[in-house]
Formats: C-alpha cells, sequence, structure tokens
C-alpha cells in the first residue's frame, strides 16, 4: 500500500513539474478576442512595452449588446416588486417601480418579458410555487393595466426554489418575496 501511495505522490509531482515548466500557453478569454499569455518571459515583454500592444474586442452580437443595455436599463428603473408574508399583492413601493417598467416596455414596444414569481424558504414547495405564480400574475395585471399588451408579458413561478437571500431570518425571507422582470432574449 506504501509503494502505490509513493507511486503516485511522484507521478503527482512530475505532473506539476512538468506544468510549471510548459507554462508558455496562451489562454482564451471567454467574450473577448484577445489571448492571454501566462509565460513569465512574455509577461515581462508586456511590462517593457507599457502595456501598448493590449487591446481586448468585445464579442458580443449586435442583439446581445442591445438586450445587454435594456437589462441595465430595466434595472435602472426597477426590475422587482415586493410581498409581504403569505401575500400575492405587491407592496405599496412597488407601484411606482411598476408605473417606471410599464414607461420603459411602452417606451421598448419590441421587447417580451418574463415575470418570476419568488417566495421565501418557508412553507411546502407546492404552496409556494402556487403562490409564486399568483405573485407573478399580479404584476402582470397591473402592467397590462398601465397599456403593456399582456402579449408581450409571461409569468413563471420558482416558488422557494431560487431564493434571492440563503440566510434563515426575516431580512432574508423578505429579499426572496419578490416579482422579478427579465427581459426575455
Amino acid at each position: 500500500m506504501k509503494i502505490i501511495l509513493k507511486f503516485f505522490y511522484l507521478c503527482f509531482l512530475i505532473f506539476n513539474i512538468i506544468g510549471c515548466t510548459t507554462q508558455n500557453e496562451k489562454i482564451l478569454v471567454e467574450g473577448a478576442s484577445s489571448e492571454v499569455s501566462t509565460s513569465i518571459e512574455e509577461e515581462a515583454e508586456v511590462g517593457q512595452e507599457d502595456n501598448q500592444n493590449i487591446s481586448i474586442e468585445d464579442n458580443l452580437s449586435e442583439t446581445a449588446k442591445k438586450t445587454k443595455v435594456l437589462n441595465e436599463k430595466l434595472v435602472e428603473v426597477g426590475d422587482r416588486v415586493f410581498f409581504d408574508y403569505d401575500q400575492s399583492s405587491f407592496r405599496k413601493e412597488g407601484i411606482e417601480t411598476l408605473k417606471r417598467q410599464a414607461r420603459f416596455l411602452i417606451a421598448n414596444q419590441n421587447i417580451t418579458v418574463t415575470i418570476e414569481g419568488h417566495c421565501d424558504a418557508r412553507g411546502t414547495r407546492e404552496y409556494n410555487l402556487a403562490l409564486g405564480e399568483r405573485r407573478a400574475y399580479s404584476v402582470k395585471s397591473f402592467l397590462t393595466s398601465l397599456g403593456v399588451e399582456e402579449s408581450r408579458i409571461s409569468i413563471i413561478s420558482f416558488g422557494k426554489e431560487k431564493l434571492q437571500s440563503l440566510e434563515n431570518n426575516e431580512k432574508a425571507w423578505a429579499q426572496s418575496r419578490t416579482a422579478i422582470t427579465i427581459i426575455n432574449p
């Protein structure tokens, strides 16, 4: 048994030594077209050139860029409303948020959204899925009452499956009792 452990240890050391000596690989950075070198010699060269040759090009398509910008704007106007415990009517603070969302959606007629209904960790899975659906539907109903076409809004309930906070206290539960508006791709 000791011989086998020594053999594996020796293989591990050899593997690491080989890995350390062949660091002249280039690593592709996801979402960018430039490569980052891991070679010590190349890093020194880059330092001497004062990073003049570094350029990162965004590979996102025009549609993806527009969606990203629209998502950022939606977050700015407010992408979520909150609910009290065991309630499917959103809090009064949510009215202004939903009015801003409605103005945003009316100004951007080409996008569709999904309203995600969420609950806190208490209660059964089935009950929370139904409550999350009622919460999402109450937001959808309010947005349509403000002039957003119903066909542009879909709903989904996550119940307690996608908690917004993993802590187990009232503040965390309050963060999870929400409906979040997401722009569809």
